[in-house]
């Protein structure tokens, strides 16, 4: 297992802002402000950013280092790390679900999925060291703060995290367009469960699928044959939250 990895990012915008003063995993070692900007009228983070260093930047400063817009009057830079140590037993664990990105290396992607992931309630993601998007500024950004309430984990090798984790009574399900593969919505993702996506051009890797218990897919119905594969995590999210909702 790889160690957690103690970087300074930059982020900016209110969300993003928020999450991070809020949370105790992360050291803030500068904000920039702009002054009359829409940040500095935000009740939640002018209490938040006391004693904080705050740097009050004048427009023309700000815009130049910052997207004004996208920016919303607050850049934020923090240091800690991003990734947690080990991966749980979750021994006492009744309805856990992990979610695995095998191949997803795009930015906007990876950012998409963790907002999505964290407001469907899911409690993890694993991603492989060597085939998967890194953690970036762009990751972070993307996410709009949830990565600070996300459980990151990043490993050398998923089929051994998976026999770990099947050792502990989860159950993998695969995402994957196959002539055996069943409907997503006809799989329980109650219980302990691991649910694994792919690139939208490469899917996952063909070992790591063999290791899979269950293989899902998603028909179309249009033209297209495939979803984002954001789109994809948001459909069997929601679908485990609503089989949560109806025990």
């Amino acid at each position: 297992m790889k160690k957690p990895n103690n970087t300074t990012f930059t982020c900016v915008g209110i969300n993003n802002a928020i999450s991070i003063l809020r949370s105790k995993r992360f050291t803030v070692t500068n904000i920039d402000l702009l002054k009359n900007g829409r940040a500095e009228r935000e009740k939640q983070l002018t209490a938040l950013m006391n004693s904080m260093p705050v740097n009050h930047c004048e427009k023309n400063v700000f815009s130049h280092k910052y997207s004004q817009g996208k920016a919303q009057g607050i850049a934020i830079t923090f240091s800690g790390n991003v990734f947690e140590k080990d991966i749980p037993e979750y021994a006492d664990g009744k309805n856990v679900c992990l979610l695995v990105l095998d191949q997803v290396e795009d930015p906007q992607n990876f950012g998409q999925i963790i907002r999505t992931a964290e407001c469907a309630g899911i409690d993890g993601i694993i991603i492989p060291k060597h085939h998967s998007a890194s953690i970036t500024e762009s990751v972070l950004q993307v996410s709009q703060g949830a990565f600070v309430n996300m459980d990151l984990y990043e490993v050398i090798n998923l089929r051994h995290e998976f026999e770990q984790l099947k050792k502990n009574d989860f159950w993998i399900v695969g995402l994957e367009n196959s002539i055996d593969a069943k409907p997503w919505h006809t799989i329980q993702y109650t219980g302990k469960t691991v649910i694994v996506v792919g690139s939208e051009g490469r899917g996952i890797r063909e070992k790591v699928l063999a290791s899979c218990d269950f293989k899902a897919t998603i028909p179309m119905q249009g033209k297209t044959n495939s979803l984002n594969v954001s789109a994809t995590v948001a459909a069997i999210a929601f679908e485990r939250l609503r089989q949560l909702q109806e025990i």
